[in-house]
């Protein structure tokens, strides 16, 4: 743009060429359109055929007992099983189905064709085909399938861009448990309020108890990253799954191929006469490994990874958890000990009543980890994780032996299941369709 505006008031002809040029700029560039976006917008991730998903919202509604956020979050369901419609008698079982993290290189982000959550539905219809065909007893009109999507803020936000009510999380940060990003109008208005994603899940039940007054099994499955949701919001919990007991509800928890976990102890499983965990394939042989404190790693057993600096995790959530933990867990057991660390929030009395309760109340959940023994893959090489194990199926031998020889806590209800020669090893609709995946669901 060429300025040939003359000397105005006074003014340097100069400065008011500049200040037209970014006027210029500014409203050339106005407008979510104006440079497309690197992923494909909304209308092209819907795609469900006839008969076969619905897209749709949620919001918080003003329960009596929780509170009530702005925001709205995408997820695709089942034709009839929208959690805003009318209630359904019919359906016994939910299944909530959580998707990994959307793209794993910036590259392959413009690839994506369907929303993420979709794409989980679709796995969970699959199997369902198989369950059928194995057991002509399972009946899909007993059953509603729930799959979000979590967006992440500036890197894959198609439908943030569409609607700035909607939530979006840092990166793949949704499986800790982290703060949506907050959002406001230009006039101020409130579009998202910052709300942790286990807050969110939290709601999904909730408004599923009201879709489905005759509700008796929840199913909370994910793969991947959503199997780090499932298995660390089984962790978290702040009472919700205990209303749903006492409602006569069953929960089961899926975790399947997560790449971390949240140890329960500060100890780590190294190579003799190491402090950390050398890169490279890890098929399972650290049977002569020991159990040490690592050194040389920061944060390495902060939440996420770990139980420590609950009080100083993003949010309130982990507080919210762990003082619910040491009321309804640790204080039947230990009341001594749960009564000094609510005297004092955040010391270090109260950081090892936290992980004693936690351990108590996780213990206690029905929870199903699924591994596909192939997965070898040196998956995320941060020390933090790779102080678990060198692959998923090392991390996930390590962590079953925490819960089976080190804590000493009886835990009855949880499994572990390495799946042999899966066709892939790393896939949900693999996982789903096997028939550990096939009786955790339908079953």
């Amino acid at each position: 743009m060429k300025c040939t505006l003359a000397r105005m008031s006074g003014r340097s002809p100069r400065l008011l060429c500049t200040l037209v040029c970014l006027l210029w700029m500014l409203l050339g560039c106005a407008g979510r359109n104006a440079a497309p976006p690197r992923y494909r917008p909304v209308e092209e991730l819907q795609k469900c055929g006839p008969d076969e998903c619905v897209e749709t919202y949620l919001k918080f509604r003003r329960w009596a007992d929780a509170a009530h956020y702005r925001g709205r979050m995408p997820y695709h369901c089942d034709p009839g099983s929208e959690l805003d419609g009318r209630p359904d008698p019919d359906v016994t079982r939910m299944i909530f189905v959580v998707h990994g993290a959307v793209g794993g290189t910036p590259e392959s982000i413009p690839h994506i064709h369907i929303a993420p959550g979709l794409s989980q539905l679709r796995h969970v219809v699959n199997a369902l085909r198989r369950a059928q065909k194995l057991d002509p007893s399972v009946d899909p009109g007993r059953l509603a399938i729930i799959a979000p999507t979590f967006q992440r803020t500036e890197e894959w936000q198609p439908y943030t861009d569409d609607d700035s009510r909607m939530w979006s999380w840092k990166g793949a940060s949704y499986p800790r448990g982290t703060l949506a990003e907050y959002r406001e109008a230009m006039s101020g208005i409130v579009k998202a309020e910052s709300v942790s994603s286990f807050d969110v899940m939290d709601e999904f039940l909730r408004a599923a108890v009201v879709k489905f007054p005759n509700l008796e099994e929840v199913v909370l499955i994910g793969h991947s990253a959503g199997g780090q949701f499932v298995h660390r919001y089984a962790w978290m919990g702040v009472g919700v799954h205990e209303q749903l007991e006492a409602a006569g509800i069953r929960i089961r928890y899926v975790p399947t191929n997560p790449g971390s976990y949240a140890f329960p102890i500060p100890q780590r499983k190294v190579p003799p006469g190491r402090n950390s965990v050398p890169a490279g394939p890890g098929r399972g042989d650290t049977q002569s490994w020991r159990w040490i404190t690592p050194k040389g790693c920061k944060d390495w057993d902060d939440w996420g990874h770990g139980l420590a600096q609950l009080s100083k995790a993003q949010g309130d959530r982990p507080i919210r958890a762990a003082n619910y933990a040491i009321e309804h867990y640790l204080r039947p057991v230990d009341r001594k000990l749960a009564r000094k660390a609510m005297r004092d929030p955040g010391s270090g009395t109260w950081d090892l009543a936290a992980r004693r309760a936690l351990t108590l109340m996780y213990a206690s959940r029905e929870i199903w980890h699924i591994q596909a023994a192939t997965d070898h893959e040196y998956e995320d090489p941060g020390c933090s994780a790779a102080l678990q194990g060198r692959s998923r199926y090392e991390r996930f031998l390590a962590y079953q032996e925490i819960w089976t020889s080190k804590l000493g806590i009886a835990a009855p209800n949880l499994h572990f299941v390495a799946l042999e020669n899966a066709s892939h090893p790393h896939s949900s609709k693999v996982v789903y369709s096997s028939d550990a995946g096939i009786h955790v669901l339908f079953h």
